[in-house]
């Protein structure tokens, strides 16, 4: 019995007509491919002269049916499409009387639904119905086989009628080959009548569609069944073939290592393969290069896969070229060590490893060796656009150490675009765009570093080698801009650099939310961060985050070697005001909140000395002499107001906010502090993603409390401000310390010092 004989036929409207049509008609032709039902429906007409499989007649069998039929007998014929058979067509054409042809149809998608319900006995979605109309083309006979417990083993028996040559023009189509009839015919040695004969075969069995593309569950079936020798011996021969004609190989290459196939004679196959996918999948090129046998190349791909153990593992660096050495400081860098990196590629002839090495080296504090090396780069020509990347790259960084500051920005950003579509698949220190998003960021053009980490995460799509740095210094920006949302909480990176900016991160976005308690908690990894990665130029930012956040819970003394190393290698580059003030700016904060007045003197000092060469610089000192005036009751509302716009301006949006709400609680002018509010919700309010941090915990009478508390007043000065008792106030205190983490007074008054307390006053 047919596997469809109690199953309900579903036809389409127009089909049904003609088949109602076809019942009074003299003879009837029923077409369709395989399993669309027509052996069911013969089965509908009656006692008629019935004939299945038309496409099969001799030119005997049909003399025979032609003459039955002229004794007056009814025919009933099913057949499938795409026949090249003269005696069928003979037969058709020459019988008596009305025929009318029905044309099976595959089933809609919604008939395709119906029957999976009823096959199933139980309602099924859309979204499988649709999966399951795409991978049977709505053959009838195809579905059952799909929804059956073994269907790989159910639908081999659409197999059983195909000849060799049609089998295996099937598996070679399922394993990738183009519908190109003349490499078909050469890889399964036949010649164009046997491939065009199998394709029209393979058609009308209704497994492959129109466009020579084979039905899923077709290509899904046959590579199952046929034997795994086969696959390799047809896999190996379609990956040569393309090789010899240039076209891509690694759908070859893949399910041929996937096989265990590791053939020398495959090499070049296994290393085009490689290159096809580094920039999608470093991994799998990584597997590639491994079966070529190519040490170089299976370098580049463990470290963009994240493998650097590995990658380093197959570098001869006694007898390493230009590419191996710059793996190998690109290593080395990801883990902390730039100046090591630097004088391994001060090694190399290439320009774009020497230009890394002028970086790694003023990294370090390395200035006059990066300037003698750099004048060595500059007097070799460029061969290429790499070695004119490497020429740039060592100008702009010197530059941003030596030079006009601004300068160095334009160059930077100029730079930043070269080669970024192919950064993706590049091993290197570091990427010029995340170098010149960092250069920016010190330089207080958020607005611009922004720009160009949002194209680089873009064109990143989550992959490369630099793509953790190119989120994590985007997520930084936008933190430095008070959109804590946005920042996010990152994962934890893999590599000692990446890892300490993503620990700083945490904690950055951990203590603007005001929670000791959580900051407590994120401090540990911060600080085994920061010890695992030295001290160098490019780090500065997490390092000085770092600091504040422990001057904030009291472990200020397990930063204080970091930041002594970071004045002097500062130093040792001239202090140049570019690198230096963003660093000074943290450490400010983290002096005024130890009370280290000294400290606080020496940060001032070291703003104002880089005032004239930065804006930025001019900008930050402005804000911090008003910040460390206003604490001491000195407040110049003009003076805030004007220094708030500048922070503004250059991104720092938050500390403009907190700047002129820090002045605001420490002013006794009631107007100017009403002013200052304003200015401080303003600017809060300017950024849509900004969220009010710890204050969110808080209830409005809270946040009141808060606020006047952090302004140093007692419970009854409190009181008497809100018009409650002194012992409300203490029983408010109690419940905010306990929201925000804080064991005592102290901790308190250093959790409200981040967070917004502007919104009720």
């Amino acid at each position: 019995m047919s596997p469809m004989s109690d199953t309900p036929l579903l036809l389409d409207s127009g089909t049904a007509r003609t088949l109602e049509r076809a019942r009074g008609a003299d003879h009837v032709v029923l077409v369709g491919p395989a399993g669309c039902g027509k052996t069911t429906l013969l089965r509908t007409f009656g006692q008629p002269i019935v004939v299945d499989d038309g496409h099969a007649l001799g030119d005997d069998e049909v003399d025979r049916l032609l003459a039955d039929v002229g004794a007056g007998g009814r025919l009933v014929l099913a057949h499938r499409p795409w026949p090249d058979n003269r005696a069928l067509g003979r037969l058709v054409s020459e019988l008596p009387g009305a025929v009318v042809r029905v044309h099976l149809r595959p089933l809609t998608r919604g008939h395709v639904r119906s029957l999976a319900a009823h096959l199933l006995d139980a309602e099924v979605s859309e979204d499988f119905a649709e999966r399951l109309h795409e991978r049977t083309g709505g053959t009838p006979g195809f579905v059952l086989d799909e929804l059956s417990p073994e269907p790989r083993s159910a639908f081999a028996r659409h197999f059983d009628g195909l000849s060799v040559a049609a089998s295996d023009l099937l598996l070679a189509r399922a394993l990738g080959a183009p519908f190109d009839v003349g490499l078909l015919a050469t890889v399964l040695t036949l010649d164009l009548p046997a491939v065009s004969e199998s394709i029209e075969a393979l058609r009308s069995a209704g497994l492959l569609q129109i466009d020579g593309a084979p039905l899923p569950v077709a290509a899904d079936a046959i590579k199952v069944l046929a034997p795994a020798e086969q696959r390799a011996d047809l896999l190996r021969k379609l990956a040569l073939t393309q090789a010899a004609r240039a076209q891509p190989v690694h759908g070859y290459a893949r399910p041929l290592l996937d096989l265990g196939v590791v053939d020398p004679g495959l090499a070049d196959v296994f290393t085009a393969a490689g290159h096809e996918v580094i920039d999608d999948d470093p991994a799998l090129a990584a597997r590639l290069f491994t079966a070529a046998g190519a040490p170089a190349l299976l370098a580049r791909a463990r470290a963009l896969s994240g493998d650097l153990d590995g990658a380093v593992e197959v570098v001869d660096l006694e007898h390493a070229d230009a590419d191996a050495l710059l793996l190998a400081a690109t290593v080395l860098t990801l883990r902390g060590q730039v100046g090591r990196g630097g004088e391994l590629l001060q090694r190399s002839d290439n320009g774009l490893a020497l230009g890394y090495a002028v970086t790694g080296l003023l990294g370090a504090g390395r200035l006059q060796e990066a300037r003698t090396l750099q004048f060595g780069t500059r007097s070799q020509p460029a061969r290429s656009l790499t070695d004119t990347l490497g020429h740039r790259l060592a100008d702009v960084v010197l530059e941003t150490v030596t030079g006009p500051p601004m300068a160095a920005v334009a160059a930077a950003v100029a730079t930043a675009g070269v080669n970024q579509a192919g950064s993706r698949a590049s091993v290197q220190p570091d990427s010029p765009t995340a170098l010149a998003a960092l250069i920016c960021v010190h330089a207080g053009e958020l607005t611009v570093a922004k720009s160009l980490l949002t194209k680089a995460v873009q064109v990143d799509d989550g992959r490369g080698l630099h793509a953790d740095r190119h989120r994590l210094l985007l997520a930084c920006v936008e933190l430095f801009g008070g959109d804590v949302e946005a920042a996010q909480r990152p994962a934890r990176p893999r590599e000692p650099r990446e890892a300490l900016f993503a620990a700083a991160l945490e904690l950055g976005i951990t203590r603007r939310a005001g929670d000791l308690r959580a900051l407590r908690s994120a401090w540990e990894p911060a600080q085994q961060a920061l010890v695992v990665h030295p001290v160098d130029l490019y780090t500065l930012i997490p390092l000085t985050e770092i600091a504040v956040a422990a001057a904030r819970i009291g472990q200020f003394h397990r930063v204080e070697t970091h930041l002594a190393e970071a004045w002097t290698l500062l130093h040792n580059l001239g202090d140049p005001p570019l690198w230096s003030v963003l660093p000074r700016w943290n450490a400010f904060h983290a002096a005024l909140l130890l009370g280290d007045h000294p400290a606080t003197r020496q940060h001032l000092a070291a703003l104002d000395d880089a005032a004239d060469a930065l804006p930025f610089a001019r900008a930050l000192a402005t804000a911090a002499h008003c910040w460390n005036q206003a604490g001491r009751g000195d407040v110049n509302h003009a003076r805030v107001e004007s220094a708030a716009q500048e922070l503004h301006a250059h991104g720092m949006r938050a500390d403009a906010a907190r700047l002129a709400g820090h002045a605001a609680m420490h002013t006794t002018d009631r107007k100017a502090m009403t002013q200052l509010l304003d200015i401080a919700r303003q600017f809060h309010g300017s950024h849509s993603g900004q969220a009010n941090g710890g204050a969110e915990v808080l209830s409005d009478r809270e946040q009141e409390v808060a606020a006047l508390v952090r302004d140093g007043l007692t419970y009854r000065e409190v009181g008497d401000a809100l018009f409650i008792s002194a012992k409300t106030v203490e029983h408010h205190v109690t419940r905010i310390r306990n929201k925000l983490g804080a064991k005592n007074r102290r901790e308190l008054e250093r959790a409200l010092e981040d967070i917004d307390l502007t919104s009720t006053r």
